[in-house]
């Protein structure tokens, strides 16, 4: 079989593509003729081709020279986070339309986000340029409130009153480096009682990583309850912690000050996005400190009228669809993959499927090479569907955390990067929930290719 006689990068991604301008050639041949009967500005601008200069070819990628991925690896931001519906791409055109005041939007939006996450009485929501930008306007929101002299002076937090947040040691992560990106003391705890005890004049809040709620012996609602007595705010990070869709009202229903979730992941909103729900004086608080506010720490959290819209309709979406009918499409996607290799004596394991996970809730489909037909590992196979051209398939080299700086004192044991899911030679697998229409069949065609190669045992 030739692969590359069959696929192009244009075609594939013309292809793929078949269904987004499907949705959108009936709009720009309407939103054409409305410009023509509508006085200049009415209606924005119209849906129109690129005749020249970038875009034009179709294949922006490749006229900058970077090669495009078949998302087989998950939400991860490094790769791109997730990709947006035709419903979030054409609300993001009509967020387009009209200039607006930001803030404005961002209560209206704030509202339109309690009727979808049926927030509790008092609680509303707020658009943040992700969830690390929605970490640090809460927390300067708890530290400043609404008097100006702190909010110019935020991270210096000379002269305020409380400072620190109390966090379990098996809480840490990389994120919490937003929570001191405003100036604050994280005081590391790990029993109830140096929770406690910890609890001081100067104590601001508690900081709880959801995804990591197996660890560490203080749950979610004994913190709550803790931090209630001590009149001190809580912040719950649950970035990638829907689905299921109901933790969107779930969890603020039990208590917390400030609950966070990524627009970016599953929602499949813009990736620059998140969802702040919070008391609606602490949300006003940390909008406060953001853009368009000039002179605050949150500037650069800037979230434009066209993200905000798109948001949304994206957890509009979300809110509202049938997961049982989505995992139907995963398991549709992945009988493709498995009835294109089980000739070279592949089979496909059962599905892997934890509704209750704690995060990055998605099906994990594998399968098992039978290695006295094909004398190939996962390993290899993994390595080659990341090597495939014109676009890769996962990426070997998507390290999470993104690019790292040399580090004139290396530790003498540096801990081993883990970078496949299953070690074991015989078996390989991802996940499809973030595969588009038609690269289940990319996929499987580069299988065929892959082991058709592969010398017999």
């Amino acid at each position: 079989m030739d692969l590359k006689s069959r696929w192009n990068r244009r075609s594939f991604l013309s292809t793929l593509g078949a269904a987004t301008g499907s949705f959108f050639a009936p709009k720009a041949a309407m939103a054409e003729k409305k410009l023509k009967d509508e006085k200049p500005g009415i209606d924005g601008h119209a849906i129109v081709p690129i005749k020249k200069g970038l875009g034009s070819t179709g294949d922006v990628y490749a006229e900058l020279g970077v090669t495009p991925l078949v998302n087989i690896v998950g939400t991860v931001t490094v790769i791109g986070g997730s990709v947006m519906k035709p419903e979030v791409m054409e609300l993001m055109r009509q967020g387009n339309q009209h200039f607006v005041l930001i803030n404005e939007l961002e209560v209206a939006a704030g509202r339109y986000i309690e009727k979808l996450c049926k927030t509790p009485p008092g609680y509303t929501g707020l658009v943040t340029g992700g969830v690390a930008a929605g970490i640090v306007v809460a927390y300067a929101g708890m530290l400043t409130e609404d008097l100006e002299p702190r909010l110019k002076a935020c991270p210096d937090l000379t002269g305020f009153p409380k400072t620190e947040v109390i966090i379990q040691k098996a809480h840490r992560n990389n994120f919490d480096h937003q929570v001191r990106q405003t100036g604050v003391t994280l005081v590391e705890v790990e029993t109830k009682e140096q929770m406690i005890n910890a609890i001081n004049p100067k104590t601001l809040a508690m900081h709880y990583i959801n995804i990591q709620s197996d660890r560490g012996q203080v749950s979610g609602p004994e913190m709550i309850e803790i931090a209630k007595k001590a009149n001190i705010y809580t912040f719950n990070d649950a970035s990638a912690d829907v689905p299921p869709k109901e933790r969107l009202w779930e969890y603020p229903a039990q208590g917390w000050d400030f609950v966070a979730f990524s627009g970016g992941k599953d929602i499949c909103g813009p990736q620059a996005s998140g969802i702040l729900i919070g008391k609606e004086q602490l949300i006003r608080w940390a909008q406060m400190n953001m853009s368009p506010q000039e002179d605050r720490i949150g500037r650069s959290s800037k979230v434009g009228k066209e993200t905000i819209f798109a948001l949304l309709k994206a957890l509009e979406l979300f809110v509202e669809q049938d997961y049982d009918e989505v995992l139907k499409s995963y398991d549709a996607r992945a009988e493709v993959i498995s009835k294109a290799i089980a000739k070279f004596g592949v089979t496909a394991l059962p599905r892997e499927f934890n509704p209750n996970a704690l995060g990055n809730v998605t099906p994990h489909y594998s399968w098992q090479i039978d290695q006295t037909k094909s004398n190939v590992t996962a390993q290899d196979v993994m390595k080659q569907l990341a090597e495939t051209k014109p676009v890769g398939i996962g990426s070997l080299n998507a390290d999470s955390g993104g690019m790292r700086g040399r580090n004139p004192n290396p530790p003498a044991n540096p801990p081993q990067e883990h970078r496949h899911r299953n070690q074991d030679p015989t078996k390989f697998g991802f996940a499809m929930w973030q595969l588009k229409e038609g690269e289940d069949k990319y996929i499987a065609d580069r299988l065929v290719e892959i082991f058709s190669a592969a010398k017999k045992a």
